[in-house]
């Protein structure tokens, strides 16, 4: 059996090795006061949806229509389709697509909209060759319309009573042509409690939330697709979903759709007016991500293995560099090793407790951030080698080939 501790003694002993551990610990130390000066910027500015209601009372407000993508979705639906039956605002109708669910969901909605007047579901057709379920369903939906703005809000979601209105509110007094929210995420399991939060982290730290809204630079875009709000001209402007008929990420795609046509988009805390259960246990959260990330960045492999390998390196390496430089002999050298490589762990601790603080999640999150990092770039492997098999990535019973269709 190999001495393992004269291994690292040797290691040490290279002449390259210690510059190199001390590159590293440099470079991460710098990253993570970049994305620590992003994550205090946003928890000081990260839009929130506003509490007015304004509009509410108002006879002349904006028509409404809530449109619901179901598939199989018998755990939630119920809970959901409640509560946007539930609004305070007058001017609504909800809509419901029952996108041939083979469990409860069709008898479910049945049953309430014999219950709701201003509900209505519809079975939806089935699905064309090259697109993606969720694409064509809101698709379908936005057919059955002609209301002022249209609210996608995803099954697994529910909302406070007022939350039309205050979205009417938001949309027109910033004259947008689409918000969407970062709702409040249930988190029922370890898996769920560490690899979710990944997003907030993407949302929190990599862009200043208020360049989203005042910069037009398509690439400072961000959305998410569990509630998305559209003006009708905003909507028609970029084609509806037809512009992301093949994508498996469309919430982000949609956004840099509308500011490619020149529009105004934001991105709003909404954990006061949203709740989401998104995924229930490690492998539907590891299965669900895996669906996303290799498409998130249209398929390039060189962007995405930078993107897994910038978070082994941020995110993990200064664990090891710490250690290293904790059995290293005592020399200048080691004593910034050692620094940097623990500001850079505090770093990544800090951001994840603003995340928590702004988004309501548990404090000891603080803690996991590697564990998070070293999750999704299992999941992003995973996702590429979904990509490059021959069914494709999996979802809803679906196979979803490499450019999105369906096979």
């Amino acid at each position: 059996m190999p001495d393992v501790f004269a291994l690292d003694a040797s290691l040490l002993q290279m002449h390259w090795f210690v510059p190199t551990v001390l590159i590293v610990s440099l470079l991460n130390a710098g990253v993570m006061s970049i994305l620590l000066g992003v994550s205090v910027m946003n928890l000081m500015r990260f839009a929130r949806l506003p509490r007015t209601e304004t509009l509410r009372d108002n006879p002349d407000a904006p028509t409404v229509a809530v449109l619901i993508p179901a598939r199989n979705e018998e755990r939630c639906i119920e809970r959901c389709v409640r509560s946007v039956c539930s609004q305070t605002y007058a001017n609504y109708e909800v809509i419901v697509l029952n996108d041939a669910s083979s469990d409860a969901t069709g008898e479910i909605l049945s049953r309430l909209s014999a219950e709701f007047a201003h509900l209505r579901v519809i079975d939806g057709s089935p699905l064309p060759e090259g697109w993606v379920g969720k694409s064509w369903a809101c698709h379908q939906l936005s057919q059955q319309t002609k209301a002022d703005i249209l609210l996608f809000t995803d099954a697994d979601t529910w909302h406070e009573s007022t939350t039309i209105a205050r979205s009417v509110a938001f949309l027109t007094e910033k004259r947008l042509a689409m918000f969407s929210m970062v709702p409040f995420q249930v988190l029922s399991s370890f898996g769920e409690h560490i690899v979710i939060p990944m997003v907030h982290v993407l949302y929190f730290s990599y862009l200043p939330n208020s360049l989203i809204m005042s910069n037009p630079r398509v690439s400072l875009s961000a959305a998410n697709g569990q509630f998305m709000c559209f003006s009708r001209a905003g909507y028609e402007a970029i084609g509806g979903h037809t512009a992301v008929w093949n994508s498996l990420v469309e919430d982000v795609f949609l956004a840099r759709s509308v500011k490619s046509a020149g529009l105004r988009i934001a991105l709003v805390d909404g954990t006061d007016a949203v709740t989401c259960h998104m995924y229930t246990g490690a492998r539907e959260v590891t299965e669900g991500f895996s669906k996303n990330l290799f498409p998130a960045t249209q398929y390039n492999l060189p962007v995405t293995l930078l993107f897994l390998g910038h978070l082994l390196l941020t995110y993990a390496a200064p664990i090891v560099t710490l250690v290293l430089g904790l059995t290293m002999a005592a020399t200048a050298q080691q004593s910034v090793i050692i620094q940097t490589s623990a500001y850079a762990l505090l770093c990544a601790a800090l951001i994840r407790l603003m995340i928590s603080v702004r988004f309501r999640m548990p404090l000891w999150h603080a803690a996991v951030q590697p564990i998070t990092a070293l999750w999704t770039v299992f999941i992003g492997f995973n996702s590429i080698r979904w990509a490059y098999s021959s069914r494709g990535s999996q979802w809803k019973g679906r196979s979803y080939a490499r450019i999105g269709g369906d096979s």
